[in-house]
């Protein structure tokens, strides 16, 4: 029984993932369509021109070559030039905390611990004296 459970689940989950691939993942022409609309060429992607090979021995020389401190080249980089506004935040700019308020934030959240823990041993305390008067679950 746990067998064909098993075999049943997961022929359910491959078939949904199949289903969710197909829906999510556009067909090929869609997909050359896309590349194409946003100014790139497939056709001029060659596989031939990844090779791993190369780039593990390119990576083993600079690693032996007894240079430790050496940077590895990674290419340049487009220098920001300014800093992204995230609301009424941008970054690279303070951000002023009111202390007072934290404060009466912190006293208010911890006045309300304590009142809720003894609300709590009032219940416990009542619930002892006769557990046969309690309506619904016995407090906790």
């Amino acid at each position: 029984m746990r067998m064909t459970i098993l075999i049943v689940g997961g022929l359910a989950t491959g078939a949904v993932s199949v289903g969710a691939v197909r829906t999510f993942v556009p067909p090929n022409a869609q997909m050359f369509q896309a590349v194409r609309a946003l100014g790139g060429d497939p056709a001029s992607v060659r596989i031939g021109s990844i090779d791993p090979r190369k780039a593990y021995e390119d990576v083993k020389r600079q690693i032996t070559s007894g240079n430790p401190g050496g940077s590895i080249n990674f290419g340049t980089a487009t220098p920001v030039t300014a800093f992204p506004k995230v609301g009424d935040l941008s970054l690279g700019t303070k951000y002023h905390m009111d202390e007072g308020a934290m404060r009466q934030a912190i006293g208010a959240s911890i006045n309300s611990r304590v009142q809720q823990d003894i609300r709590r041993a009032q219940d416990l305390s009542t619930y002892s004296r006769n557990p046969t008067a309690w309506h619904g679950a016995p407090p906790h």
